[in-house]
């Protein structure tokens, strides 16, 4: 257990020593203790996840509810002027695209450092996974469970209730495991077995199971979404894992409190803190020993930019079946 307290202190030598940012720290002394944090699934209130953080750094937190789109779009229209310090996303793509358009400030990796024990960290990408969101299943009541892993998906009816960007997230393993002409079969018969969930009734009563991600389960309160099981089945745990998305923390180029953010990323690595943020936002930690202890799955074994790598050729194999 006393491994899981390493992260802290490495990843607080690792940014102060890895970031660098021209003139902040000049101008950082002159400013007020602020953080401004953009999230796409965080609202104002929530500021009371990082209580912690605001009382352990006297940094006042201010939580701004935006759309990924938005996000993007306000920082490209703005550029420096933005006034956002962070970005606090519920799934690794929008981070991605922040970092293609140059939104985000350049994380780099000291390779004379100790590695850090979070395997979710992006250099190339520059974000921080600080949460994890698996894929799971959900079923009806007293139904026979015919799916019990992601493969039985291409033949079984279910419903989803994932965006375009947990898609990505989702599918990025089966990418990884197949070449590419596999995955456009598995996706084409995924595809043809699988409705997005409907907002309103009727359902069909051929969906046999309902692929939804573990932070979705309360998201829904519809009398059909209650004739499916309160228990839920994390798939795959008897072979390489339970595929996931992230939640992702990243710096914004020149950031106004860039002191704050960088302390910012150091307190959501800490072990301790990290299982706190995550019981809070409904994710697991990204520690396995603090996984373990927290009764959660067997995670898809994997470095973090081997699934990346493939959101955008998804994306456009995805286009091409529309």
């Amino acid at each position: 257990m006393l491994r899981c307290l390493v992260p802290f202190s490495f990843f607080t030598a690792l940014i102060l020593s890895g970031f660098t940012s021209c003139d902040i720290e000049t101008a950082e002394a002159k400013k007020s203790q602020r953080l401004i944090i953009a999230s796409d699934f965080l609202h104002v209130q929530d500021t009371l996840i990082f209580k912690e953080f605001v009382r352990e750094n006297n940094v006042r937190v201010v939580i701004r509810h935006l759309s990924g789109n938005k996000i993007i779009e306000k920082i490209k229209r703005e550029g420096f002027n933005s006034g956002l310090d962070i970005v606090l996303t519920k799934n690794m793509n929008t981070a991605l695209r922040l970092n293609n358009v140059g939104a985000l400030h350049d994380f780099e990796k000291n390779e004379n450092d100790v590695q850090s024990q979070n395997p979710y960290i992006s250099y190339t990408h520059n974000f921080v996974g600080i949460g994890l969101d698996p894929f799971v299943f959900k079923y009806p009541v007293d139904s026979v469970r015919t799916a019990r892993h992601y493969q039985d998906l291409m033949k079984t009816k279910h419903y989803y209730t994932l965006s375009d960007a947990d898609i990505l997230s989702f599918l990025s393993p089966i990418r990884k495991e197949r070449n590419r002409a596999n995955t456009y079969e598995w996706i084409k018969n995924w595809k043809k077995n699988g409705s997005l969930r409907p907002a309103k009734a009727p359902w069909s009563d051929s969906a046999k199971v309902i692929l939804c991600k573990y932070s979705q389960l309360d998201a829904f309160q519809d009398s059909i979404w209650s004739n499916y099981s309160k228990t839920i089945h994390f798939p795959n745990t008897d072979r390489a894992g339970v595929y996931f998305d992230l939640v992702c923390v990243s710096i914004v180029q020149q950031a106004e409190h860039f002191t704050e953010a960088q302390k910012f990323l150091a307190f959501c690595q800490n072990a301790g803190h990290n299982t706190v943020i995550n019981s809070r936002i409904k994710r697991f930690p990204v520690y396995p020993c603090l996984s373990a202890l927290k009764n959660g799955p067997p995670f898809y074994p994997v470095k973090i930019d081997q699934l990346v790598q493939y959101h955008e050729v998804l994306r456009r194999v995805l286009l091409k079946m529309k």
